[in-house]
Parts: C-alpha cells; structure tokens; sequence
C-alpha cells in the first residue's frame, strides 16, 4: 500500500498540471503562449507566478476572451519586480589585514 501512495500522488500531481496546461492553452493566444513559454525558460518562478495570476483572472471572471501577447506583456510589466540578478560580493573584515601577511616574512 505504501508504494501505492506515491504512485498515487504522482499520477494526481501529474493530472493537475496536464489540466492547468490545458486551462493555460485555452486562455492564451499561440503567440502569447510561446511568450510565456520563452519567459519559463529564463525565469521559470516569474513565469508560473505569471501563469497564477492568468489562471485567477480567469476563474474571477476578469479575463474575456483569448490573452494576447501584448496583454501578456502588460501583466508582466504590473507584476512586482524580483530582486535584480547578479552577483553580490561581500568582503569580510579581517582577512584583509595586510599587516598579518607582511609579519610571516620578517
């Protein structure tokens, strides 16, 4: 019974998502569709938050007809900025000192 569980859950899982693509598919427009799919390539987190929001608009009623690609844009520029991408360094204090490498050689 316990492997049954997981197979269980996966095929539950599995057949959440194939419907979530097909509400997805029937919302968008080809075009915007291969937007999003450009968008998930990059930032996969922005993109599913992107998709949320369509799916929500749409279960409230909010979303008449087929979302274009420029709708599409016009909901990713509303949505809240990420952090920006990029590196931080941060220095520590103390491994800096060139005074304790200078007193080994003396």
């Amino acid at each position: 019974m316990e492997a049954q569980d997981p197979k269980r859950q996966e095929e539950n899982k599995k057949a959440a998502e194939e419907q979530r693509e097909m509400m997805l598919a029937q919302l968008l427009t080809p075009q915007a569709r291969e937007r999003l799919n450009r968008i998930a390539l990059v930032k996969a987190d922005k993109a599913r938050a992107l998709e949320n929001a369509l799916l929500q608009a749409a279960m409230q009623g909010r979303v008449g007809g087929k979302v274009s690609e420029e709708q599409l844009i016009k909901m990713l520029e509303q949505q809240p900025a990420s952090e920006p991408a990029g590196l931080k360094i941060i220095r520590r204090k103390g491994f800096d000192d060139e005074e304790d490498d200078l007193s080994d050689f003396r």
